[in-house]
């Protein structure tokens, strides 16, 4: 009897509950992100150049349906007849685009940490950033056969937005709360427990981060919306100070996509592309990861 309300307390009010991080995570958290993308979904379509067709405005709206949802953005690349073109958007939206899911890992750490130690974290984005964007546009150069889907610019709806934003919200509950399950049961049994500890030597000597880190990389690449949930009960919890914080979301920020995108990868650029970009985001991660805590450790001594 013991057993079963322990577990059952696990279920529903511990760190990942049904009752506890389920209604903070999707109506806190993902709820406002929504209802800013529903806003510049409606008030972007009426900027007059963007309405032009160009590829750089191509790459724009693909980039903005991203925003939203990797895995949308990368069908709607459907329609590119450039292998070339289709490829280098590929990457664009794994490596540069953070989905909805990823917003949220952001909106969660900008709660948790002061304005400077932000904008730090914006300086870093920003400059990895622009350096993977000049590398693409490298070795995958834009092409003019690219093309933009067609946008509309319908009437202006306030309670649209926010119907469809509390709409994306209930349809996320019955997975995240699958999802939630499943990860309440992995931490009852001591899973994810024996997953850190094999990884935390790594953590550690690599990129100086507590254990925890391991977890949230982890549920990141598995899930995006766990990864952004657990952020908000482990840096609360204070496991990690400001830098290593920063060095976790980064590399959080630029992991490899979840499984539902690289599902859509491995049909769109077939196995070997969709490794290639899969393998690539998680080493560009770890990559960024190394580099942002030698210069924290550089600058701190």
């Amino acid at each position: 009897m013991n057993n079963i309300t322990a577990l059952l307390q696990c279920i529903f009010l511990g760190d990942y509950g049904l009752l506890t991080l389920t209604p903070r995570y999707l109506f806190l958290v993902l709820f406002p992100v929504m209802v800013l993308l529903g806003l510049l979904g409606q008030i972007l379509p009426r900027i007059p150049f963007l309405r032009e067709t160009s590829p750089l405005t191509s790459q724009f709206f693909y980039c903005f349906v991203g925003l939203g949802c990797t895995t949308c953005a990368l069908a709607s690349l459907d329609g590119l007849t450039d292998p070339k073109a289709k490829s280098r958007m590929a990457w664009i939206l794994v490596l540069l685009v953070p989905c909805s899911a990823k917003l949220t890992i952001l909106a969660a750490f900008a709660s948790m940490v002061s304005l400077k130690v932000f904008l730090v974290f914006l300086l870093f984005f920003a400059s990895f950033s622009a350096l993977l964007y000049f590398l693409i546009g490298r070795l995958l150069p834009c092409s003019d056969a690219v093309t933009r889907p067609e946008s509309s610019a319908g009437s202006f709806s306030l309670a649209a937005i926010f119907r469809d934003a509390f709409q994306s919200a209930l349809d996320t509950a019955l997975p995240f709360c699958a999802g939630s399950l499943l990860i309440s049961l992995a931490v009852y049994l001591g899973l994810l427990d024996r997953l850190t500890e094999a990884f935390m030597p790594v953590m550690d000597s690599l990129f100086g981060l507590p254990p925890e880190a391991a977890q949230l990389l982890f549920l990141g690449i598995l899930k995006r919306d766990f990864g952004a949930a657990s952020l908000l009960t482990l840096g609360m919890g204070g496991s990690f100070d400001a830098a290593q914080l920063t060095v976790t979301v980064l590399m959080m920020t630029f992991s490899p996509p979840c499984f539902n995108s690289a599902v859509l990868l491995v049909k769109q650029q077939r196995l070997p592309g969709a490794a290639a970009i899969w393998l690539g985001s998680l080493l560009v991660s770890l990559f960024i990861g190394k580099i942002t805590a030698e210069i924290f450790f550089v600058c701190l001594l």
